[in-house]
């Protein structure tokens, strides 16, 4: 069964879906910007595509994650070397710093997700995407608990600690998909409440995989938000704190928290810059400055 769409007519609308969704506390949530991204596609898969065969794939695969471990390691904060001890939570580390990866991307905030679907693409509508990650985790409890061979051909590929067991893990780890949390949180998984889903299958996009496994109807869910409320959305979100300079907590961060700042009229806090230029201003007619909105 495909995903179930929902609509809301109204901001409030939007955060009572989200809120209702948020309170039942076993969903987990990713934001796209174009909702019409109809796909979760990893982006491994959106740079491998269907050019090469399965095997050619995750040689390639693994001769990424080896190249990250080899050139990374010394690079690495020495809080981030743990990272290094399981080849699962070296892919996490990729994706964190842009490698293309199978993994993709999830939050357990409703609102850090919403922050991604609206913070730009003001042309076209959003979308979140939810799934109900307790049923996913227990179906694969029940896979787990009967021995079955399949599922332990999957933990072999998520608990592999070389390049070569995960490559020769990879090849038979089926069409599970599950979630996972870091092993060790940088600041920005922590800030922003992070987990990942993997599929066993390289290619085997993650919406198709959690429709397999998830058929009812509210299992699987996309929220879909107009582009009239994306502005009045980030302006909320902003009072909220939910934005870059929380959620990217770097000095890229402070760029991107600027730069949405100036770019949406939010307030930067500083107001008595204004009436300092408002007073030179008077002091100097010549010099106009016109006090920005706050």
């Amino acid at each position: 069964m495909a995903w179930t769409e929902l609509y809301p007519r109204s901001l409030d609308d939007v955060y009572s879906v989200l809120n209702r969704i948020s309170d039942a506390q076993v969903y987990v949530f990713r934001g796209h910007a174009s909702a019409a991204w109809k796909r979760l596609a990893p982006s491994l898969h959106r740079v491998l595509g269907n050019k090469r065969s399965p095997g050619e794939q995750i040689r390639l695969e693994a001769a990424a994650i080896r190249a990250f471990r080899r050139h990374a390691r010394s690079l690495l904060h020495v809080s981030e070397l743990d990272y290094f001890n399981r080849i699962l939570d070296s892919i996490t580390l990729m994706q964190h710093y842009g490698a293309p990866t199978r993994l993709l991307d999830w939050t357990l905030s409703p609102w850090v997700a919403c922050y991604f679907a609206v913070r730009d693409h003001d042309d076209d509508d959003a979308a979140i995407w939810a799934f109900n990650r307790d049923e996913l985790e227990s179906a694969n409890h029940q896979h787990r608990r009967a021995h079955s061979r399949a599922f332990g051909r999957f933990t072999d590929l998520v608990s592999a600690a070389s390049v070569e067991d995960w490559a020769w893990s990879a090849v038979r780890a089926g069409t599970y998909i599950s979630t996972f949390r870091y092993e060790y949180a940088n600041p920005q998984m922590g800030a922003q409440q992070s987990l990942f889903t993997i599929s066993g299958t390289l290619g085997d996009d993650h919406n198709d995989a959690l429709e397999r496994w998830l058929p009812e109807k509210w299992q699987t869910v996309r929220v879909i938000i107009s582009k009239a409320h994306k502005l009045p959305l980030r302006q909320q979100l902003f009072r909220m704190n939910v934005g870059a300079l929380n959620l990217f907590p770097s000095i890229d961060g402070v760029g991107r928290y600027i730069s949405e700042a100036v770019q949406s009229d939010f307030p930067l806090g500083d107001e008595g810059l204004g009436w300092n230029l408002e007073a030179r201003a008077r002091r100097h007619p010549r010099a106009r400055v016109t006090r920005g909105s706050s």
